[in-house]
C-alpha cells in the first residue's frame, strides 16, 4: 500500500495526489489534493480526520439523488461545500465509459476541475460515492494538466482495487443504489487498468487534456496558477 493512501474511519478510498511525479522531474506537493470515495469519516462529530487532512473546500461530483441520501455537514467543520454533478447520459458509470462523462454537461467537469485545481481551495478534497469512476475522470484531468505520464495516472486509478469489496458491500447496503443497479458485484467493479487506459487515449485524440479543458472554458491562466502551487 502506498504512503499516499490515509486509512481513515468509514472511508475506503482515500488517497492524496501528492508524491506523483511528473514527466519533467518534479512532483505533485503533498497535503494539497486528496480523492476519495463517500467521505463518511467527516461524519465525526470532533472532525479529527478532517482537520487531520486539513481541508479547506471539498468538491462532491454526485447527483442530488445521491446528496440526498448521504451528506455530510461540511459547514459545521468549516469547509466550503461544492457539488458538481458528473454524469454520462443514459450510459452506466460502472461500466467504465469515461469519455462519455466529457459528453454530458461538460461545463460541470470543467467547474469541478477548476475548483480542484484553484490554489485557493486548498487542500481541497473531491469525491464521488465509490471514488473510482467520476472520482477517477477529475483525477486524471487534474493530474495531466499538472504532467503526470499516463502510466503513473493509470497506477493511481488502478489502487482503487484495494477498496471495491468494501465499498460495493457499503453501496448494497443502501436503497439508492441497488434501485439505480441492481445488486452491484465486487468483481464487474475492479478498477481495470483498460478502462482508464481507454479514457487517456481519447483525450489524446483530441488533443489532450489541457485543449479539452481550454476549449470548454477553463482560462490557461488558472492552469498556470495551479502548475506553480502544486508542483515541487
Amino acid at each position: 500500500m502506498t504512503d499516499r493512501v490515509h486509512v481513515l474511519p468509514g472511508s475506503f478510498n482515500v488517497r492524496d495526489l501528492g508524491g506523483l511525479a511528473t514527466a519533467d522531474g518534479r512532483s505533485v506537493r503533498a497535503g494539497a489534493v486528496f480523492r476519495s470515495d463517500y467521505p463518511a469519516f467527516a461524519e465525526r462529530e470532533d472532525g479529527a480526520d478532517v482537520r487531520r487532512l486539513g481541508l479547506r473546500t471539498v468538491v462532491d461530483l454526485r447527483r442530488g439523488t445521491e446528496a440526498a441520501v448521504e451528506r455530510v455537514p461540511w459547514e459545521d467543520h468549516g469547509v466550503a461545500y461544492h457539488r458538481c454533478p458528473i454524469t454520462a447520459f443514459e450510459k452506466s458509470s460502472w461500466e467504465a465509459r469515461y469519455a462519455a462523462y466529457l459528453q454530458d454537461r461538460p461545463e460541470t467537469v470543467v467547474e469541478a476541475v477548476e475548483l480542484v485545481l484553484s490554489p485557493a481551495n486548498h487542500p481541497v478534497l473531491f469525491h464521488c460515492a465509490a471514488g473510482k469512476d467520476r472520482t477517477g475522470l477529475v483525477a486524471a484531468l487534474v493530474l495531466s494538466v499538472l504532467g503526470v505520464p499516463e502510466e503513473e495516472i493509470v497506477a493511481d486509478y488502478a489502487l482503487s482495487a484495494d477498496s471495491v469489496v468494501h465499498i460495493v458491500g457499503r453501496l448494497n447496503g443502501i436503497d439508492l443504489y441497488r434501485e439505480l443497479f441492481g445488486e452491484l458485484d465486487a468483481d464487474a467493479q475492479h478498477p481495470h487498468p483498460e478502462h482508464m487506459e481507454g479514457l487517456l487515449a481519447w483525450l489524446r485524440a483530441y488533443g489532450g487534456a489541457e485543449r479539452w479543458l481550454l476549449d470548454h472554458g477553463l482560462g490557461a491562466d488558472r492552469i498556470a496558477a495551479a502548475r506553480s502551487a502544486l508542483l515541487e
